[in-house]
């Protein structure tokens, strides 16, 4: 009679066997997310994004075009079109009369821009507001208050709201509003959360940029009015060189 060997028992896997393979793993991915971020920032530090602004060797991307018109009324009451602002160079922002958060900020940036440029004629600012609510005169008052009076360069305009809107957002490449629940609301007119940069369009109508001018950071808000300014300036000699329009 043959002895029969005892069944071998199948090992126990330590845990750690599978474990510490997969903490070495998360660890990697960690430490090369920190890398990309740290090399991110430094980049922009070399390319003036912290701090002082580059010497500008590139154009301003193109970021899109206005292909279509857009009929609107400006605070004075007239009826208008976008159209009629082709071959001028736009500054574009998304602003409601009532606004408790940073509307007033933004056209802040904007008026001392606008001072800085003593009304040159090849430059037209441009206010949308998103709050189909807000009348020539509300719009007016609005502009008045914070002392602009010129209404030739610099129009506050309002539209059927989904025109505005879709336009904004689809053209002008801004976010898209978002309705504010009544309990998150500030105030009883804290009615819409939206986007706070600036557009700017060259005189062929292509966007060339998004500045974030009321970004939390005062060091990324220094660098993006300084951007503005520099790409703006870009932009005028890139008008005086091309040839007229026919």
């Amino acid at each position: 009679m043959s002895l029969q060997e005892p069944p071998s028992e199948t090992p126990k896997i330590n845990p750690w066997t599978l474990w510490v393979p997969i903490i070495l793993i998360a660890l990697g991915v960690v430490v090369f997310y920190n890398y990309l971020i740290y090399t991110s920032l430094e980049s922009e530090k070399s390319k003036g994004k912290l701090g002082e602004l580059a010497p500008q060797t590139e154009r301003p991307a193109y970021l899109g075009r206005l292909e279509k018109d857009l009929v609107l009324t400006e605070r004075s009451g007239q009826t208008v079109h976008l159209a009629e602002l082709r071959g001028k160079i736009l500054l574009a922002s998304w602003v409601f009369t009532r606004c408790p958060r940073g509307c007033a900020g933004v056209v802040a940036k904007l008026k001392k821009l606008y001072s800085e440029l003593g009304g040159n004629p090849d430059i037209q600012f441009l206010s949308f507001t998103l709050d189909p609510d807000d009348t020539p005169a509300m719009m007016k008052a609005f502009a008045s208050g914070i002392d602009i009076k010129d209404s030739d360069h610099w129009w506050f305009l309002n539209g059927p709201k989904d025109d505005v809107r879709k336009y904004l957002t689809l053209s002008f490449k801004f976010r898209p509003v978002q309705d504010l629940p009544v309990a998150d609301r500030l105030t009883p007119d804290d009615k819409y959360i939206h986007d706070l940069r600036v557009c700017l369009v060259d005189h062929q109508g292509h966007i060339r940029g998004l500045y974030d001018v009321m970004n939390a950071d005062p060091e990324y808000q220094e660098y993006w009015d300084k951007k503005i300014r520099q790409d703006l300036k870009f932009l005028l000699e890139e008008k005086q060189k091309s040839p007229p329009e026919k």
